[in-house]
């Protein structure tokens, strides 16, 4: 017998009309079936598998899997560090959707507050927290240890099955104008301007974003400049670009970097839009919107850089690269690749300044050589195609300055050439050198005379006070090509470990104390230990930290730090490299793989196997 039927029974009163009873009837069975739905919601489970999360600066942070019930809220996260870092989380840590907060009440693997987890060989940690229950039809959640900077903070949570509604971008930044080309390229010392402005900023986000532009005073090497975003989820850079150039945009957001550009000339500025959660279902989604200076320019260079890498973006040249073993085959894999690039600008729907851009990008040859490749791009047959074909866009008035540019610069800074771009190529390339180029823009030679008396005037003062194990090596002493072969040939007959590492580099600093008991238990072996950094690490930093790291230690330019991983085809630091007592490479590795590997290939290299 069935509810209804029972009930129907129960409601055959006598003395009640037949209305009455059905009225009663349909009240009861619907106050009875919601009492049933309550109690199946108070058993119901809300599971998300492997949810998203719209931003997040702490990638090592990794949400498994959320459990929502009427009693509580389960996170499952794990912690990926490296073995022998540690972490803890704090027991305020709560949730946070639509104004209210869930606090944290309990954990499963780990404890709460004061206790330091260290993580093991597997660099991993699998644990549970459990917070009071949000409501079940949450779509998507913060979770928060606090609003400090140095807290855990993940938000925009939410079921990769859902997508948060994108914020809407007022009409002013929906740039639609550009139409006309890049600006001539001019030396000016007036500073640029980016502002940003963000939608769906939350309190607690402390955003920084990266800025990246190429400073005249080193052209070789980007310039990064870090700010945070407000409690207003806003910030402004001024920066000193001198010339019109591309400026590169970074967020550091998991599970993306959103990566972007605007177009900057001295004295101009831009304002950049950003929904800090927008759902990153691809790279750069975070950019939303600009106005002012050629706003236009890095939405459309986004879209390019997006589809020059689909099907609908330049065709790839025939020839393999692995097939090329000569210098003319290699002309002909550039010729080819060119005239892919070009067809593609020409049929594109760009505004002009991305065409011009473009086209312009194409001023030393498309892709990176490797290995055989990189060898016959050195050769004078290649060299004088590369003049004869590329040069065109180098000159331009309305080029486009960029790190590009001073990497082109040693194709065309021999070129016989006179104007702006031709005194800005030797600039760059004689950049430190011993002797001066002919300059003939004042601006440019009083700029060179400038920088590189302060940068002969900080090598001398960084010499002056170190100890007999540290050594700073300018490029007038060692050429960068020959400086790893100068530093091995001091210790010839003995076993050699290099470590190329940096201050700001955890995993290196993580390499050094877990060498220590390796480097007494072998100190009575002939082995020597050198240290090489970059000026990518600071100065001051490097002279107090290697004060208690015994072996020779080595602050080197930038320049001759890249030709030594070049010669290792170096992947990352840290990175070790071992030498026999013949002399021969017996072991390199990109980061620490663990103290017993180390160890082996000491030993190896010791026996001289």
């Amino acid at each position: 017998m069935n509810m209804n039927t029972r009930l129907c029974r129960f409601l055959t009163l006598r003395g009640c009309s037949g209305a009455l009873r059905r009225s009663l009837q349909k009240t009861i069975i619907t106050a009875l079936l919601a009492i049933v739905a309550l109690a199946g919601q108070a058993k119901k489970t809300i599971v998300w598998e492997n949810p998203s999360v719209a931003y997040s600066a702490i990638p090592y942070f990794q949400i498994q899997k959320v459990e929502m019930t009427k009693e509580k809220t389960a996170m499952y996260v794990r912690m990926a560090l490296l073995p022998g870092y540690g972490f803890r989380i704090s027991e305020n840590s709560y949730l946070e959707t639509n104004g209210k907060h869930y606090g944290i009440v309990g954990s499963d693997s780990i404890p709460l507050g004061g206790d330091y987890i260290v993580l093991d060989d597997t660099g991993r940690k699998d644990f549970v927290l459990y917070f009071k229950p949000l409501p079940l039809d949450t779509k998507e959640f913060d979770f928060l240890e606090g609003l400090a900077k140095g807290d855990y903070k993940v938000f925009g949570i939410h079921d990769k099955d859902y997508t948060i509604p994108p914020a809407s971008v007022p009409t002013e930044y929906m740039a639609d104008d550009d139409g006309e080309g890049l600006a001539e390229l001019k030396f000016d010392a007036t500073p640029a301007t980016i502002h940003f402005k963000s939608l769906n900023y939350r309190k607690g986000m402390n955003t920084e974003i990266q800025v990246q532009y190429v400073d005249l005073k080193n052209p070789a090497k980007p310039m990064d400049v870090y700010t945070n975003l407000n409690d207003d989820g806003e910030a402004s850079v001024i920066l000193p670009i001198c010339l019109s150039q591309i400026v590169w945009v970074n967020i550091v957001n998991i599970p993306w970097n959103s990566m972007g550009c605007v177009y900057l000339s001295p004295g101009k500025e831009v304002t950049v839009l950003v929904d800090m959660l927008h759902d990153d279902s691809e790279a750069n989604s975070k950019f939303v919107g600009a106005k002012g200076y050629y706003a236009r320019f890095g939405k459309e260079w986004c879209q390019s850089a997006l589809e020059e890498e689909t099907e609908n973006g330049p065709q790839k040249p025939t020839i393999k690269k692995e097939d090329i073993h000569d210098v003319q085959t290699l002309i002909r894999y550039c010729d080819e690749e060119r005239e892919n690039y070009d067809k593609w600008i020409k049929n594109s729907n760009y505004c002009k300044a991305i065409k011009e851009y473009l086209t312009q990008f194409a001023y030393s040859p498309l892709f990176m050589f490797e290995g055989e490749q990189d060898s016959l791009s050195k050769t004078k047959e290649f060299t004088d195609y590369v003049l004869q074909n590329y040069t065109g866009n180098l000159y331009k008035k309305n080029i486009v300055f960029n790190n590009e540019f001073p990497r082109a610069s040693k194709y065309y800074a021999m070129a016989d050439a006179r104007g702006f771009n031709a005194d800005l190529a030797r600039y760059c390339y004689y950049l430190k050198q011993l002797e001066k180029p002919l300059i003939e823009d004042k601006n440019l030679s009083d700029l060179y005379d400038k920088y590189v008396a302060e940068y002969q005037a900080t090598i001398t003062a960084n010499k002056q006070g170190l100890a007999d194990n540290i050594h700073y090596l300018d490029m007038t002493d060692v050429a960068p090509e020959n400086m790893l072969q100068t530093i091995l040939d001091k210790h010839k007959g003995k076993t050699i470990l290099v470590d190329l590492w940096a201050t700001w580099c955890g995993p290196c600093k993580l390499g050094h104390e877990k060498m220590k008991p390796l480097k007494e238990e072998l100190k009575d072996k002939d082995i020597v230990y050198i240290y090489i950094t970059s000026p990518s690490s600071n100065y001051d930093e490097w002279k107090k930290y290697i004060a208690d790291i015994p072996g020779e230690h080595y602050f080197l330019t930038e320049e001759q730090n890249r030709y030594i991983s070049e010669q290792y085809e170096c992947t990352g630091i840290p990175f070790y490299a071992i030498y026999n007592t013949k002399g021969e490479l017996t072991f390199k590795q990109a980061g620490f793989g663990g103290i017993e590997v180390i160890r082996e290939a000491l030993e190896k290299a010791l026996s001289n196997k």
